[in-house]
């Protein structure tokens, strides 16, 4: 997302590293359309390699000063790889910087507005929602979507991931926004459909713990097959022996990652988005 005043640009989140020279591109081009802009600050919502995936190449190609949730800060600028929890995911993100932190409780000037900065942990632990009260305009990460939110990693890692999911859209029904810009999809202004449905989710899943943990797995073998397109089952098993998330996922379920990763392609096959062909698994979108 991009914000401007009339001298400066700030960039919100930046997409997934295999969309990286585009996400260039299209910066290059919005410039070249506003000549009077230069770029300024680079804001994450949360690291999960979706948001901040693009970090580096545009870090590379433009001047941005990068800021991260503050709990992040030092694990960042470390790279501390069991703290960040792109490995624990299965997902690869591009080593960069971070020179300023967002702290929930304060503020921060986007382009032409003044937005509050709040956490908002359930899908990441250290995430954090921005809120500008005049516009009453929401970017809501990953904690709501139109239709539904983020995969509830923290419901298999963290015996309180439910409820801080819950005080996450609690939080957002209080704010009461009139529009709200999600970490996927279009900007939508039936925000309180969007909760009665997002509630309705977090409870189908607090109640059926299993079906989250099924639900993270699908999510994240899927998005795994966007960036390699395809692969064999005997790399798909490795993938699911090998990633973290998805072990702890198979032992909540008393399944082994093997027929985890059975039930998983079933699943997405089923739904009509990946095709299991002979010894080879394909992404359809």
């Amino acid at each position: 997302m991009y914000f401007h005043d009339e001298h400066h640009i700030d960039i919100v989140d930046s997409g997934f590293c295999s969309h990286a020279e585009q996400t260039v591109l299209l910066l290059k081009s919005y410039l070249e359309q506003h000549p009077s802009l230069k770029t300024r600050n680079l804001l994450n919502t949360h690291l999960h390699s979706d948001h901040c995936g693009g970090n580096s190449a545009l870090q590379q190609q433009f001047s941005l000063t990068c800021f991260v949730p503050e709990a992040e800060f030092l694990p960042v600028n470390h790279w501390k790889q069991d703290e960040l929890g792109f490995e624990e995911l299965g997902q690869p993100c591009p080593v960069f910087k971070a020179q300023q932190s967002l702290f929930p409780g304060q503020s921060i000037n986007i382009g032409n507005y003044h937005f509050e900065i709040h956490a908002t942990p359930g899908h990441h632990a250290k995430s954090i929602l921005l809120f500008e009260p005049g516009l009453k305009l929401l970017i809501s990460a990953d904690v709501l979507w139109e239709k539904g939110f983020g995969a509830l990693f923290s419901g298999i890692t963290d015996p309180f991931g439910f409820q801080e999911q819950r005080s996450s859209l609690e939080l957002i029904k209080q704010l009461s926004p009139k529009i709200v810009f999600p970490g996927h999809g279009k900007p939508f202004m039936d925000v309180q459909t969007s909760l009665k449905n997002a509630f309705s989710r977090l409870d189908y899943f607090e109640a059926n713990p299993h079906r989250n943990s099924q639900n993270v797995a699908q999510v994240l073998f899927k998005f795994m097959l966007m960036y390699e397109h395809q692969i064999t089952l005997e790399q798909a098993l490795i993938w699911f022996e090998n990633t973290l998330i998805i072990t702890k996922a198979a032992k909540h379920l008393s399944i082994s990652s093997e027929e985890l990763m059975s039930q998983t392609i079933q699943s997405l096959e089923k739904a009509g988005v990946i095709r299991k062909k002979d010894t080879m698994i394909v992404d359809l979108f």
